[in-house]
């Protein structure tokens, strides 16, 4: 059995959840050939994060946002970039667009798109629609984001995969064209894996963003809800990793009779009890770096922290993925001053941070079910994390209480559970009630046993 994996910017070149998910389940099934296609936002030159597994058979990446020429043979006819066109037009109803979008796709498949964007039809279209809805922006800026829009798109799906049993895809977003195009030129089988939901993360940077005009706002999030349309109605089988995440693919027409739960299993023997003999009290956070984190908000709730626990420190674990963010974290801990209390150590092995820390903190304005909240309760430390993706429902199971949930961006009640967990019996007691929850519901045996079977009876369906 073949399968070709797609990614989108992580695994091997950044490391992280869904990064170190994939290399874990391919080191666990050794009797499956892989295939990794990365899509990258760039052509920078990045080295490998991990050590690639033995059954890994090649490698290959995409600069989605570069100018390439395909040099395929046949022209698409003009109706695929006028299907996609349409996600510009406001009040459509996206699984409607979804389902146009689709057709025009397997007319389509491994045909070349680009050079169609350079056809009267599609000029005429783009036209139309700057009339209708843009005409008071500059007619360059308006041309810009269009293609800006269109060129990844496009990229994505004609970077033609070699034949795969299984295609797949990490993601709804970009790599999930790349692997509907192999499933539609070989007629194999499509999986995706969401370990969160691609199209409300998206919605979510796009909103708060600086360099998108808010004129063209609602036609990005909407592009991006039509591409998760899509490729819910290509799959054959779609896997989330809590049932909550479910309810948003439904909202855009996915099949139930093909939804799965798989969650997130660790290796929980890795994992010891025992914890280091420390002074004062550490809290840790451990992950990347970036603002979907929203470690200012962290840092916020340490500052009272402090306050009342004075021998307290917070150590933050993981690689730093935005300089800007960088600076503007340090500034807030000169603001604080909490320099000499905030430590950045860079990645580190996570089996070396728990028995050094007495509380796990996250504080993300979205996540998956992050693998950091998993370890940490196998390893018997209690948990604060923000009440986002799947992490209720791992801290708070079976009845049992692995440590304690807050709003995002609340700074003051993070803060005031944290202070709680100074209490080392109630530590304890919560990091025992991890343990025993990451026992019973996230091995990874669990995990790969479940994929295997998915693989297994995807190749012979």
């Amino acid at each position: 059995m073949k399968v070709c994996v797609m990614v989108e910017g992580t695994y091997p070149y950044v490391t992280g959840g869904v990064s170190s998910w994939l290399h874990t389940l391919m080191e666990n099934l050794p009797e499956i050939e892989f295939s990794i296609y990365h899509l990258s936002p760039d052509s920078k030159k990045r080295e490998f994060k991990y050590k690639i597994p033995g059954n890994v058979s090649s490698m290959h990446t995409l600069n989605i946002f570069s100018d390439v020429e395909w040099n395929l043979k046949e022209k698409a006819d003009e109706k695929i970039l006028e299907a996609i066109y349409e996600s510009a037009l406001y009040n459509q109803n996206v699984t409607k667009i979804a389902s146009t979008v689709v057709e025009a796709l397997r007319e389509s498949v491994g045909k070349d798109m680009v050079s169609v964007v350079k056809s009267r039809g599609v000029w005429k279209v783009l036209v139309d629609v700057y009339n209708r809805f843009f005409e008071k922006e500059s007619f360059m800026n308006y041309y810009w984001t269009m293609r800006n829009l269109l060129l990844p798109f496009l990229n994505a799906f004609q970077f033609i995969p070699e034949r795969c049993d299984i295609y797949h895809s990490l993601t709804t977003g970009y790599s999930s064209l790349n692997a509907i195009a192999g499933k539609l030129i070989y007629e194999s089988k499509l999986l995706i894996t969401e370990h969160g939901i691609y199209h409300r993360e998206r919605e979510r940077e796009i909103l708060i963003s600086d360099s998108i005009s808010e004129i063209y706002k609602k036609l990005w999030i909407g592009f991006f809800r039509v591409i998760s349309a899509v490729a819910y109605r290509l799959t054959d089988k779609l896997v989330t990793l809590f049932e909550k995440n479910q309810l948003f693919q439904l909202e855009l027409g996915a099949d139930k009779d093909k939804m799965l739960v798989i969650p997130n299993g660790i290796d929980i023997e890795k994992y010891g009890l025992s914890k280091e003999s420390h002074p004062g009290f550490t809290v840790g956070f451990v992950g990347r770096i970036s603002r979907i984190k929203d470690l200012k908000t962290a840092i916020k709730a340490f500052r009272i922290v402090k306050d009342e626990i004075p021998d307290s420190k917070f150590i933050v674990v993981g690689p730093m993925e935005d300089e800007d963010y960088r600076e503007e974290l340090f500034s807030l801990l000169g603001i604080l001053q909490l320099e000499d209390s905030v430590v950045f150590t860079g990645p580190m092995d996570t089996t070396e941070v728990y028995p050094k820390i007495d509380v796990l903190l996250l504080s993300s304005v979205s996540e998956g079910q992050p693998l950091v909240i998993l370890e940490a309760m196998a390893g018997g430390t209690p948990v604060v994390s923000t009440d986002v993706g799947g992490c209720k429902e791992m801290v708070e199971k079976d009845g049992k209480r692995a440590g304690f949930i807050v709003k995002p961006k609340d700074y003051i009640s993070m803060a005031k559970a944290i202070i709680r967990l100074h209490d080392r019996n109630l530590r304890e007691e919560l990091g025992k009630n991890g343990r025993e929850i990451v026992e019973r519901n996230y091995s990874l045996e669990k995990m790969v046993d479940s994929y295997r079977k998915l693989y297994e009876d995807l190749s012979s369906s």
